[in-house]
């Protein structure tokens, strides 16, 4: 288990504020500061520099930092591992990985290893980011944007990222440009999904941004945003399993744009340096497999 001065140290990380760290941490602002100091004691450097009042990480409190969550992360997941008859596989997908993507292989996974004790977290790329470094879940299949400092990664699949509404919005005769596009009322995820960021990149490579729509709906369901598209109240853009149904049967078109094919990655990742990363790929190819 990792010492009490080092969760103190990693919620300085996260709030960059020690009285905010204490107040959350139900402990004193002193006892705040005399841990940080011990760790610099103890490490010899200096882990935050401050102005005014204002709080940031040194270039060793980040090299810190990022050890101490990967290290978090692994003894979680040794901890969830200890005295298990079955084999737990704690995880998460983002939306439209969990719910469009994945259902075939985990059925194939789920009777091919009984074993297997399976617990998936659906989130958007942000949060389940975030509940690796907190070692809430081991792994990810993620959709949207991470930093390749922090997290080792394996490329799932190319998904293309396509812009779609219903054959009565009248957008099925011709091309479109972004910016022709912007007088629709455009319906997309949340922020923090990876569907939005990217929308968001798609948008700035053409120097336009979400607000430069005239009218935006913003909703945290991808069964809904199609069902509301599929009402002509709106376009929106995704990637194309999660319409793939809708765009057989007819329900919803592909627009075309006038752009080279967009696609995106969807990627497997997890804490950079982890001890079991040699496990998660194991895992990975089962995923990959089916």
């Amino acid at each position: 288990m990792l010492d009490y001065r080092v969760f103190t140290f990693m919620k300085v990380c996260e709030t960059l504020n020690f009285t905010q760290a204490a107040k959350e941490l139900h402990i004193t602002q002193p006892a705040v500061t005399k841990h940080i100091q011990t760790l610099e004691n103890d490490y010899q450097t200096k882990l935050f520099t401050f102005s005014g009042k204002q709080c940031q990480l040194t270039k060793s409190g980040k090299e810190l930092l990022d050890l101490l969550t990967t290290i978090n992360n692994d003894i979680q997941h040794f901890k969830s591992h200890l005295n298990q008859d079955q084999t737990p596989i704690n995880f998460g997908a983002t939306l439209t990985i969990g719910e469009y993507v994945l259902s075939d292989s985990l059925a194939v996974i789920l009777s091919e290893h009984p074993n297997f004790q399976i617990k998936m977290l659906v989130d958007n790329t942000e949060t389940l980011l975030k509940d690796i470094d907190q070692g809430k879940i081991d792994f990810a299949l993620i959709e949207g944007f991470f930093s390749k400092e922090k997290y080792d990664f394996m490329p799932y699949k190319t998904e293309p990222f396509i812009a779609v509404a219903s054959p009565k919005a009248g957008l099925t005769d011709k091309t479109y440009t972004l910016e022709e596009l912007l007088d629709y009322p455009i319906i997309i995820r949340e922020q923090g999904s990876g569907t939005r960021e990217m929308l968001e990149v798609t948008l700035k490579e053409a120097n336009l941004a979400i607000t430069d729509f005239h009218h935006i709906t913003e909703i945290g369901s991808l069964n809904a945003i199609c069902q509301l598209i599929t009402n002509n109240l709106g376009i929106t853009f995704v990637y194309k399993s999660v319409v793939q149904k809708e765009l057989d049967s007819g329900k919803l078109f592909e627009i075309k744009l006038d752009l080279p094919p967009i696609s995106h990655d969807f990627t497997f990742v997890w804490r950079k340096n982890s001890h079991f990363k040699s496990l998660y790929q194991d895992i990975f190819k089962l995923f990959l497999t089916n």
